[in-house]
């Protein structure tokens, strides 16, 4: 292979905005002939198995051995590159694609002017250029994914300065949205890794991240979600937690400035200090409830069911607000107890005052008309509840374990294998979610996977959980009334219940406020 790269005749793809007009094939080729870089992990020069890197008087030439095509395709495909990649104004303006054949044999390939990888030169860097650096990474990063729709590969490896400072994308790769996941670990490999920086550095790069998502994404749920995700990142040690922590801060501090949002006596909901402990084997009995949907009547039911039966610890999975018409009376009744509780997609909604993607236009319309009965400090409250809760095996969320969003995805018939995978991978052993408002436990048992309905059934039976308690406020698997669960943590037994109550009056409530129609037929029909 690289004896038939040294006799390859080499033809460098030009374009009208050339900046390199003295870059040839014969320069190429020199750089070729004075032999490959080594790829190593961690080291200056990193690649994907297949790729040749060649550097040779401040120039680096890089191959796909690995993708050999006829010469048609080969033009064609450095073609696309060149011109593409010139349009996304993320690669250094020297950077020139070529075709290499020998007989009937081609490669692509591309030069460009020395760029000193990140991760290397973060190693020398004091804080303010590593600021200066890693704020431009950020930039780059976010600016693409909003214009794109599509993420670069995130590892500092894939991102050069050039003598002047200037951070540049070194990969030729683009890959598909991630939903940030792929940034947040990056991120998480930080608190890790940078163990010369200062604390105060870590908060600055917090500050920085949340600059340009507040920038790029105004007005968007996506400035919570990723916050969420870095809380969940993996730390090692106290050390480690301690520099996630103060990233956080100027995370926060930066969203919220930029928001206008006034930092003086917040509307905050506060996590139960034994929140990862809520569902720790033999500490009793815990409620699980989600999807009220602003229905007074049927949360006091059950309220006072948990309460007869002596459950004092509830587990609350989301959407508090939407469908129903008792949003301030609802969170009234909530935030004045001692609940463990998260957000949902209708929660996030009110709070930021739109409804996104995947809303009908009957939840629009009563997005909107709770926005304008819930104060500003009722809102903020919605807005601070955290997007999952979790401890040892074991997740909470509004939506699905395998969404980076948390509060979107769906578990059913058609996700649910994925959903366990998902799980499995990630070491969770039962994952409690709401969103669908239909009751049931999705499982995994060695090779069995299946759903019950039962009322009652044994999560020490299964290896993976899906667990759903139904819906209080708005039920859809086909029975009226409400429904919640309770666990029984000593033997993680979990009991599925259905009460009737008087719906009567949020149906007049309902329509006192002209509600969309097919809404109150809803608590009627259970579906």
């Amino acid at each position: 292979m690289l004896e038939d790269l040294k006799l390859a005749d080499i033809a460098v793809i030009r374009s009208s905005d050339d900046l390199e007009p003295d870059c040839s094939g014969e320069m190429i080729k020199g750089i070729i002939l004075s032999g490959f870089q080594a790829l190593e992990h961690g080291e200056r020069f990193t690649g994907k198995p297949g790729t040749l890197i060649f550097e040779r008087n401040d120039r680096i030439v890089k191959i796909h051995a690995g993708v050999n095509l006829a010469e048609p395709q080969a033009r064609q495909r450095g073609d696309f590159s060149a011109k593409n990649e010139r349009k996304l104004g993320i690669y250094h303006p020297s950077k020139l694609w070529f075709v290499a054949k020998h007989r009937n044999r081609c490669w692509i390939g591309n030069i460009t002017k020395t760029l000193h990888p990140l991760h290397m030169s973060l190693l020398q860097a004091d804080s303010s250029s590593a600021l200066q650096l890693l704020d431009q990474y950020f930039s780059i990063y976010i600016r693409f994914m909003k214009e794109h729709e599509r993420v670069l590969d995130p590892g500092l490896s894939n991102f050069g300065a050039d003598e002047t400072g200037h951070v540049f994308y070194l990969d030729d790769d683009i890959y598909g949205w991630d939903g940030f996941s792929g940034l947040t670990q990056a991120v998480g490999v930080w608190f890790r890794q940078f163990v010369d920086f200062p604390e105060a550095l870590f908060s600055s790069l917090g500050a920085s991240l949340g600059k340009w998502l507040r920038f790029y994404y105004p007005d968007s749920e996506w400035i919570d979600i990723i916050s969420e995700q870095i809380r969940g990142v993996f730390t090692a040690n106290d050390e480690q937690s301690a520099r996630r922590g103060h990233f956080l801060k100027g995370f926060a501090q930066a969203a919220r400035a930029q928001a206008g949002i006034e930092q003086e006596a917040p509307s905050v909901y506060a996590i139960p200090a034994d929140a990862q402990h809520i569902l720790d084997r033999g500490t009793g009995l815990v409620g699980i409830i989600a999807d009220i949907h602003a229905n007074l009547p049927a949360l006091e039911q059950t309220l006072k069911e948990l309460q007869r039966r002596s459950v004092s610890r509830v587990l609350v999975l989301g959407d508090l607000v939407g469908y129903g018409p008792h949003p301030s009376e609802c969170i009234e009744l909530l935030s004045a107890g001692d609940f463990h509780i998260i957000r949902g997609n209708h929660d996030h909604a009110a709070a930021i005052g739109k409804a996104g993607q995947g809303f009908s236009s009957g939840s629009r319309w009563v997005i909107d008309w709770t926005v304008s009965r819930l104060s500003p400090a009722e809102r903020q409250w919605l807005g601070s509840l955290p997007l999952y809760l979790d401890g040892e095996g074991w997740l909470a969320v509004h939506g699905a374990p395998q969404d980076p969003t948390f509060m979107n995805g769906y578990v059913y018939r058609m996700t649910y294998e994925d959903n366990l995978k998902n799980m499995r991978e990630r070491g969770i052993r039962y994952c409690f979610h709401g969103h669908t408002h239909i009751a049931g436990v999705y499982y995994g048992r060695k090779t069995l996977t299946g759903h019950s309905v039962s009322s009652r059934y044994s999560l020490a039976s299964v290896d993976q959980g899906l667990v759903c308690p139904g819906s209080v406020g708005q039920p859809r698997g086909g029975q009226t009334g409400l429904e919640f669960a309770i666990l029984d943590t000593g033997t993680f037994g979990i009991e599925f219940i259905n009460l009737d109550y008087d719906v009567s009056k949020v149906i007049e409530d309902m329509n006192r406020q002209e509600f969309p129609a097919q809404l109150s037929s809803r608590l009627l029909q259970g579906r």
